[in-house]
């Protein structure tokens, strides 16, 4: 009996025969590399994928620390503006510029400039602050009496002895005046016998420490003169007298010598903070 062939169905299988033993195990064989190549294909692309969901990973904890820096960022650049907010509402401490009519660029702004004025040198009932006058006043609505029983107010002039001042600008030239608002301060102090400030200040303006004369009736108060002074533009260049600003001296004794000299004039600066 002759041995049966694959492609008759309706013929009987002899396990017996090779010829069918070996063309079975060749195509199990086909089929294993088959299933192997696949699976190896398929492994390929799952550590494809696992390396992109690590890279993936990377870059999203990347992309979470930078919104995190971001976010902290954010959240300093928002307490700087809300200190710089402070600081600016805050800002205004106002401070008279004697001698100027201008005030120091970059770190102020003018309020308003006019004349240094106060009271005569000569009289005992004389008001002991000084005033920045505007320049452009404005009056109240009453009668004016000659001679009524008032208090009075005068200009200023730069005084010294005949010949002499402390004072760039000559004697008995006008004082101008201007008020000044820090833009970036909260605070403003003069401080006498210095021509610096103290650390963490910031300076505004130095110059000369001022008064009036010692031996004058008037009360008057220190303050301090700039030291590029300037007259007032179309003053009267004449004795008109009226508040008088003098050069301030030490004198030893109860004051102590030193760190203080005796004669010496004094400086002054004003400084912001």
């Amino acid at each position: 009996m002759s041995p049966y062939v694959q492609d008759n169905p309706k013929k009987r299988i002899l396990l017996s025969d090779p010829a069918y033993v070996q063309q079975q195990l060749t195509h199990l064989q086909s089929e294993l590399q088959t299933l192997q190549a696949t699976v190896l294909s398929q492994t390929s692309q799952l550590q494809s994928h696992q390396d992109t969901i690590h890279k993936q990973n990377e870059e999203m904890q990347t992309m979470k620390a930078t919104v995190q820096s971001q976010t902290n960022e954010i959240s300093s650049l928002k307490h700087q503006l809300i200190q710089a907010e402070n600081v600016f509402n805050k800002a205004g401490s106002t401070f008279v510029r004697w001698g100027r009519t201008d005030c120091p660029v970059n770190v102020t702004e003018l309020v308003y400039s006019g004349y240094a004025g106060g009271s005569w040198y000569n009289h005992q009932g004389a008001a002991a602050g000084h005033l920045c006058l505007p320049s452009d006043p404005e009056w109240l609505n009453t009668t004016v009496v000659p001679d009524d029983d008032t208090g009075r107010i005068y200009g200023a002039e730069y005084q010294g002895n005949m010949g002499h001042t402390m004072f760039g600008s000559t004697r008995d030239e006008d004082v101008p005046c201007a008020v000044c608002r820090p833009t970036f301060f909260a605070s403003s102090l003069m401080i006498p016998a210095r021509k610096t400030c103290y650390s963490g200040w910031t300076k505004a303006y130095s110059g000369t420490l001022v008064s009036g004369d010692y031996d004058h009736p008037a009360a008057t108060e220190y303050v301090c003169m700039d030291e590029n002074d300037e007259p007032i533009v179309g003053g009267a260049d004449r004795n008109d007298n009226g508040l008088l600003f003098y050069g301030v001296k030490a004198f030893c004794g109860s004051l102590r010598c030193p760190p203080y000299k005796q004669d010496a004039f004094i400086a002054c600066v004003v400084c912001m903070k």
